[in-house]
Parts: C-alpha cells; sequence; structure tokens
C-alpha cells in the first residue's frame, strides 16, 4: 500500500488480487469509540508503507485462486476480507496464514449483497488459530459511516509495495517489479504487512455504505493491489479497543482508496461470527 492501502479497481482489483492479492462495554448511552454521548445509534507493503506487526490488527494473508489478498482475524476461526477475493465456492480453494500458523478453510460466507457492491465476505477456518482466550480481535460495531468522517485510522495490507512504468511485459520493469498486465503497470509485490495513517472522506456516491481515503497521504502511501479485503483500524484509547470499520474494495493507484463502511456489513457480520 501506499502510505495509505492497497487495491485497484472494479475488475482490476479481482485481476490483481493475486498479487499478494475487545474487552468490556461502555455504557449503553455511550459511544464506545468516541467517549461521546450518543445522539442517535445506527507505516510499509501499502506503498511507501511502514511495516507493521500482525497483531496490532490481526491481518492475514489470503491465499486464493490466482493469488493472494489480506484479511482480519474477526474472532479465532473468522476472516473478513472482500468478497471479491472469493471468486469460488469451494472452501478448499483458499487458506489462511497469519504468523506462519496456515489454516484451511471449510466455508466461504459472501455479504447477501455481495453481488450489488456491498463487497465483503467471511471466510471459515477449519481449526481455530491458536491465539489464547484473552487475544483481542478488531471489534465490529454497528454505526453510521457519518461518524466516521474526518477521523485517522489505520490502514493494513499485504499488497504490492510500490507502482512503477507501464509495460506488456516483466522485462520492461525495473529489476524486482513484476509487470501486471491486466494493469499495463509494473509493481513491486511484497509479503510484508505494511500500514498507513489516513484520514476518512466521505465518497461522493452512496456514501452510507462506502468511505474514501484522503490520498496519498502527506508520506505519498495508498493502497495497491493484493491490499483488497486489508481492514481500516480506528484505535480508540479511552475505550482500550481497536474497531474495523472499513474493508478495502477497489481504488485507482493514483488518488481513490474506495473502502466498503462498517454501516454496510456490521449487522451480518455480528449475525455470522
Amino acid at each position: 500500500m501506499k502510505n495509505h492501502v492497497f487495491a485497484t479497481l472494479g475488475t482490476v482489483l479481482s485481476a490483481f488480487s493475486f498479487v499478494a492479492c475487545i474487552a468490556g462495554e461502555a455504557p449503553q448511552e455511550i459511544d464506545q469509540e468516541h467517549g461521546e454521548e450518543l445522539v442517535s445509534e445506527a507505516e510499509q507493503a501499502i506503498k511507501n508503507g511502514t511495516a507493521a506487526s500482525l497483531g496490532e490488527a490481526m491481518v492475514v494473508r489470503v491465499s486464493k485462486p490466482n493469488g493472494e489478498c489480506t484479511g482480519t482475524l474477526i474472532s479465532d476461526d473468522r476472516v473478513l476480507t472482500a468478497a471479491h477475493c472469493l471468486p469460488s465456492a469451494d472452501p478448499f480453494d483458499y487458506s489462511v496464514t497469519y504468523a506462519g500458523t496456515f489454516r484451511p478453510v471449510s466455508g466461504v460466507l459472501k455479504h447477501p449483497s455481495a453481488s450489488s457492491g456491498i463487497d465483503v465476505g467471511i471466510l471459515v477456518l477449519t481449526d481455530p488459530m491458536p491465539l489464547g482466550s484473552l487475544t483481542e480481535y478488531p471489534e465490529v460495531n454497528v454505526a453510521d459511516t457519518d461518524g466516521l468522517i474526518g477521523r485517522e485510522v489505520t490502514c493494513y495490507g499485504f499488497g504490492a509495495q510500490d507502482v512503477g512504468s507501464s509495460c506488456t511485459s516483466t522485462a520492461q520493469c525495473a529489476a524486482g517489479f513484476t509487470c501486471v498486465p491486466v494493469q499495463n503497470k509494473c509493481f513491486k509485490l511484497s509479503a510484508t504487512l505494511r500500514k498507513g495513517d489516513f484520514t476518512i472522506i466521505s465518497n461522493p456516491v452512496n456514501d452510507d455504505d462506502f468511505f474514501r481515503l484522503d490520498v496519498p497521504n502527506a508520506n505519498g502511501q495508498i493502497t495497491l493491489p493484493g491490499d483488497s479485503g486489508g481492514p481500516c483500524i480506528l484505535d480508540n484509547p479511552d475505550w482500550g479497543k481497536k474497531h474495523l470499520v472499513g474493508v478495502y474494495s477497489q481504488g485507482n493507484l493514483v488518488s481513490s482508496s474506495i473502502y466498503t463502511s462498517r454501516e454496510a456489513f456490521a449487522s451480518w457480520v455480528l449475525d455470522n461470527d
């Protein structure tokens, strides 16, 4: 990812995904993220990103047909990722790796509105990850996208580290870069989890179900292919919790990184956790 988060766009994302394509409860009338009274409930694989610790956000690598994506452990046997990272309904086509621990998959779930653009899915692991009962997973809660606008989040991905020149073959790319024909661009692939800090801005089309990142950020970071399915995390030190507020869906490698917002998927995720 650039120092923000990675992905491509629409069909390009699907073709590129091969590239590497909570403790306690707050009082009922308090916003657990921001510590405010509720009015209503409703630092590098990212381009130029900073190397991140897996445990910061429980981020995993998702192996899929023809490539890899990124995902997030939301429990010891559930991985949240992008629906476009799940082209097959066969669980045997997928596996998940976290901190060197490999797990096959026993179930593939897509959001009921995935075909309409809610780009979110869940992989069910055959066996739980051996992480212990005190492991804290990023929390997914039901809240409006409006409350995220202007917030700073940290976004993660296992995607490409950098984008280079145009190409039709890898022979035209600089050393260490690989040509991705669908995009006709050279990419430096990465097996390192990276992160970037970004500001959430409103998405001009459907500003409830999606948000965008203000990219590139001050460090020139943006999401790249392979970051698909990766999370944006809102860290709330007031409550000692990390909230998963978005899942990377698509981008144009230059000025757009679009995430499916928790408002669109939280209720479904909680029903399938």
